[in-house]
């Protein structure tokens, strides 16, 4: 049976990945997605940045952060289904319906 989900890394990554830094957020962000196509799951990852921070220098950094479409953790959409592809079903219901499977499968 495939994997339901990647491996979970809880705390920092190794690596010192600094996810806060554009750069850093920016392989976050290809990791996550990378690690969900692996089984087979499209999953939307995107970086934003949430916030700035003036230093005594002059010079101001930028924090940002990485966002999913991920619901509870679980993604959404096959590799091979796009939203809407299901007839008479809107995307946000099969979301739901998929997000649902998986849980019963977790359990």
């Amino acid at each position: 049976m495939p994997p339901l989900h990647p491996r979970f890394h809880p705390g920092p990554s190794a690596g010192r990945l600094d996810s806060f830094s554009e750069r850093g957020a920016r392989e976050l962000a290809r990791r996550i997605r990378a690690a969900w196509a692996r089984i087979g799951w499209d999953v939307e990852v995107r970086v934003e940045r949430i916030a700035s921070e003036e230093l005594n220098d002059g010079r101001s950094i930028a924090h940002f952060t990485v966002r999913s479409d991920l619901i509870n953790g679980l993604p959404h959409r096959r590799l091979d289904q796009r939203p809407g592809q299901r007839s008479g079903q809107r995307p946000e219901h099969h979301a739901k319906d998929t997000a649902a499977r998986l849980l019963e499968r977790a359990a």
